[in-house]
């Protein structure tokens, strides 16, 4: 029995030890752009893991209400190695986005 728990906890020990071998580093950010203004916004930012996001977004009016519309993208590179590719807008008519998988040249 004593066997049993020793050989469960080295397996625990193991199993633990390797998943934090196959932790890949943290991101950190390549390039980053933010513009406010008065009227809305624009950013853009890209990480060393692969991950890039753009986005701009304007003041609009629908009858008497103010709201904000917005379209953008971003990408990630998905753990079986593809490249994800969203595209979106989003304002009064809601939320509205287009999924592709990138091409070797989108990367």
């Amino acid at each position: 029995m004593i066997a049993l728990r020793l050989f469960i906890l080295a397996s625990a020990i193991a199993m633990l030890a390797a998943q934090e071998a196959s932790s890949p580093p943290p991101a950190h950010i390549i390039t980053e752009k933010t513009i406010v203004r008065q009227n809305g916004y624009d950013f853009e930012f890209q990480t060393s893991d692969g991950v890039s996001r753009k986005e701009e977004a304007e003041l609009i009016t629908v009858g008497d209400h103010q709201g904000i519309g917005v379209k953008g993208s971003y990408s990630y590179l998905a753990p079986d190695g593809q490249q994800y590719i969203v595209s979106y807008t989003a304002d009064d008519k809601g939320f509205k986005p287009q999924i592709r998988i990138g091409s070797s040249s989108d990367q």
